[in-house]
C-alpha cells in the first residue's frame, strides 16, 4: 500500500492559517446578522462641526458646487 507524499511544512501551515482565518469570528458574525450591529454615536463628544477637517454636509457641498459654477 502506497502512502501519499507528505506536504511541506510551509504548505501545511498556510493551509491551517487559511482554515483558521475562515472560521475566525463566525459566532460573532452570525450574532450580528441576527441582531444587527450595535448602536454607536455618529459624533463623539467634543466633535466640532465647524472644524476645517469636518466632513461637509449636503447643503455645504451643493453651495460649494454652485459657487464653483459662477
Amino acid at each position: 500500500m502506497l502512502r501519499a507524499p507528505m506536504v511541506s511544512a510551509t504548505q501545511q501551515t498556510s493551509r491551517i492559517r487559511q482554515r483558521k482565518a475562515r472560521r475566525e469570528g463566525t459566532v460573532r458574525k452570525r450574532y450580528e446578522r441576527a441582531h444587527g450591529t450595535p448602536k454607536f454615536p455618529v459624533h463623539l463628544p467634543g466633535y466640532d462641526p465647524s472644524a476645517p477637517d469636518a466632513p461637509k454636509t449636503a447643503t455645504q457641498s451643493t453651495a460649494a458646487q454652485t459657487d464653483a459654477k459662477k
